[in-house]
Formats: structure tokens, sequence, C-alpha cells
């Protein structure tokens, strides 16, 4: 189960939700605040509990694939905002906007990041290059997932949200030659169902 870091007791604990089966996700802040809170639900759903979130709509939230939320207000069960780290970033215009999901993923939700014009492209090349990787795994017949490199890849996330250490993960799978291509699309799909950065964007494309 997602463990969190709890600001009152400086401690990573076991979100505990207040009604069984449900977990009900508030975000206070800017847009970080809301991709964090995005990401809170889609773990929260992999473990096959119902994710609501709580928070206003915020201008440019869509285009970095954060889900509307259920409800504009109402009492929750995890509260996002203060242990979100600041963020300063340049101007992303003309580049896709899931650039900015990748930047913001491949650092840890806690720390203070600075994104550059620099970043934000090499993370958009770097989303093209898991596309066409993704695209090419999906020529090949299905196969059926991985579920050690899955549950590698949600052990970091439900260890407070450790996202930098998913992408080992991916990389890894992609690297390994004992497992099929179809296999290698089907975990690829799995994990990307939380991180959400459209990796099969490209499927049929090229």
């Amino acid at each position: 189960m997602l463990r969190l870091y709890d600001s009152r007791t400086a401690r990573v604990d076991e979100i505990s939700p207040a009604r069984a089966g449900v977990v009900r996700v508030a975000c206070a802040g800017g847009l970080r605040s809301l991709l964090v809170g995005d990401l809170v639900r889609r773990v929260t759903a992999h473990h096959r509990l119902r994710a609501i979130g709580i928070w206003e709509d915020v201008p440019g939230a869509s285009d970095l694939n954060v889900r509307p939320a259920e409800l504009a207000s109402g009492e929750a069960d995890v509260h996002i905002g203060e242990t979100v780290g600041r963020c300063s970033m340049a101007s992303s215009d003309g580049l896709d906007p899931l650039a900015v999901r990748l930047a913001l993923l491949s650092r840890h939700y806690r720390s203070d990041v600075t994104l550059t014009r620099g970043d934000l492209a090499e993370a958009e090349s770097s989303l093209t290059s898991w596309r066409r990787r993704v695209a090419g795994w999906a020529e090949s017949p299905g196969k059926s997932l991985s579920s050690e490199y899955v549950g590698e890849a949600v052990a970091a996330l439900d260890s407070d949200l450790d996202t930098p250490s998913v992408f080992p993960v991916l990389s890894r799978l992609a690297e390994d030659a004992s497992v099929p291509p179809g296999t290698k699309f089907e975990t690829a799909i799995k994990v990307d169902m939380i991180l959400g950065l459209d990796l099969v964007g490209l499927v049929g494309r090229l």
C-alpha cells in the first residue's frame, strides 16, 4: 500500500482511509501539487481502491494529463500541498506538455526543482524515445506483462512516490533480452497507467 510523508510526524507512513476501499485526495497549490495528487489517485487505483480527487481546476492541468477532480471541496484522507517542493520552470511553449510531467516525475515531489528550457527539451527527447520503443514493441505478438518489473515499479511508487526510481526499472526492462517485446509492451503500458505519460502515443504511427 502507498506510504507518504506526513509533515506532522516527519515520517513516511501508510495512508489510512477513513472509509474502506475509498481514498479521498485533496490538493492545495499549483500544477505540481495537482500532478502529485493525480499520481496518488493513480497509485491507489492500482491497488484497487476508489480514488476521489478534491481540488479546484487549475489552468494547464489537463495538458499535464491530470484528470479532473470529482469534488471541488470536502474532507480528505490525504492532503497534498505543503509537502510538495517549490518549482521554478522555464517556458514550455512549443514542447510536448507531457515533457513537463516527465521532467517533474524525474525529480522527487518533495524536492525543490528549477527546470530550465534545456531540462524540458531533454525530457521531451526522452519521452519521444520511450514512445518509439513502446511503438516498436507493439509490433510484436502480445504477451503477458512482467509482474516482476511492474511490482518493482509499484514498490518504488508506494515508497513515498519515489518516481525517479521507476525510470531505471523501465530502462532495465528495455534492455532485458530475456523479456519478449510483447511482454515489454504490456509491462510499459501497465506502468504508464500510473505515470500518465501517454507512452503509446506513437503506436501505429511510425
